[in-house]
């Protein structure tokens, strides 16, 4: 899609002008003295008077803009205050998904959706001692500096995490490639340690996979996916045959903390798993008309049995790909509640370099279920301890995977 026309941003700025100089022309009149029915036009110095002169042809905010940006006394950066009130405005709609990003933002926005950033490189969630450790990626500088699954953060550059709080002590455990955070630990074992970290770009993987024996002695392919971008359909689809050909017998697709991403690897994700022509979702928005998205492509066996592993941060493209299946009675549904997101953005960039995410549409399951009230509903429930280094709730999965029934 292009980018918005943007009108003109000069101009006399007519309409503001007449607002802010009635004030002057009535407080000009009650100093001088003028009779209240007479003009306070000719009373005024000739500068004043210019900005009565023509019109503008601009939006309400560039008419602001010019105004301050020409009669301001200090110094104005109009492209800052543009950008701040392409915020506001996105704002103002109270859509937490719609807003504008600047194009440093964006560009952040971007590098993620890719899978990567600056950081040490782990997976964590808030733990009653502080922040554990869910997942370190191989290679990534916490898996070089000796960071284990099941380790819980307590403090952060020496600040204890429960002074300082777990959301900022997680900003603080991120920063510029190459600069050092020292992080107090204590491990599964309760040693406690002290561990410094150099932060890196850390690249997480699209997919990842593994052979799991269950305790019934089947092969389960357990295959995680961290987020709906470009080729995940695919990926899952590669992933998935691997291990089918060492061996596994059934699959469990690991959702847990996936935020979501494009619509369209949904769907090709749902297709590894459902028939062709099964539906997948619809989407309906007041600027396009109702659709229905189904499934093409070539799904494994329908003998194979699948579950979805899920939990609270599980959401939007993740929810769409666990809806269908349950819907459509191809898989379990293990874990807690998903996160409850029913609604589809477009990013549309902008000529400063930044872009506007804007909700377009909502979307229901198969079965019509709006899951932005509920989340998705697993059919076991399940929650794994961060304070252990075992995974629960993959535990359970893995022990109705291979019979696919509750």
């Amino acid at each position: 899609m292009s980018a918005p026309h943007q009108p003109p941003r000069r101009g006399a700025a007519y309409v503001v002008a007449v607002a802010v100089m009635a004030l002057v022309i009535f407080v000009a009149g009650v100093l001088v003295g003028g009779h209240p029915r007479q003009s306070g036009l000719d009373q005024l110095p000739a500068g004043a008077r210019n900005l009565l002169v023509g019109g503008s042809t601009g939006s309400l905010p560039d008419q602001v803009l010019d105004v301050l940006a020409d009669r301001y006394r200090g110094e104005v950066d109009r492209g800052k205050l543009e950008q701040i009130g392409a915020a506001a405005i996105a704002a103002s709609l109270g859509n937490r998904w719609t807003r504008y990003f600047t194009p440093d933002q964006y560009r952040d926005l971007k590098r993620a959706s890719e899978g990567t950033y600056t950081g040490i490189g782990i997976r964590a969630t808030p733990a009653k001692a502080g922040i554990a450790i869910r997942e370190v990626f191989p290679g990534s500088p916490a898996d070089t500096a000796g960071l284990v699954k099941g380790d819980v953060i307590t403090s952060v550059g020496g600040i204890p995490v429960a002074r300082r709080g777990q959301a900022r002590s997680v900003l603080a455990i991120g920063g510029k490639p190459g600069t050092v955070v020292t992080l107090g630990v204590t491990g599964p074992d309760g040693a406690k340690r002290t561990v410094k970290v150099t932060r890196g770009d850390v690249t997480v993987p699209l997919v990842e996979g593994k052979l799991v024996t269950a305790p019934d002695g089947c092969k389960v392919a357990v295959v995680s996916l961290d987020r709906f971008d470009q080729g995940a359909g695919e990926a899952v689809a590669d992933e998935v045959a691997g291990l089918r050909a060492k061996g596994a017998t059934a699959v469990i697709l690991d959702l847990r903390g996936d935020p979501g991403g494009l619509l369209d690897e949904a769907v090709a994700v749902a297709g590894n798993f459902l028939k062709p022509g099964e539906v997948v979702v619809s989407i309906k928005g007041r600027t396009s008309p109702e659709e229905v998205l189904k499934a093409d492509g070539d799904p494994i066996p329908a003998s194979i049995p699948v579950t979805v592993l899920v939990d609270r941060k599980s959401a939007s493209a993740s929810e769409i790909v666990t809806g269908a299946l349950k819907d459509n009675g191809r898989a379990l549904v293990v874990g807690t509640p998903t996160f409850g997101k029913s609604e589809v953005q477009v990013t549309i960039p902008t000529t400063d370099g930044g872009a506007v995410k804007v909700t377009f549409a909502g979307y229901v399951t198969p079965k019509g279920t709006d899951i932005g009230k509920k989340g998705v509903q697993p059919d076991v429930r399940a929650v794994d301890d961060p304070r252990t280094g075992a995974d629960e709730a993959l535990s359970v999965a893995l022990g109705r995977a291979c019979t696919g029934k509750a």
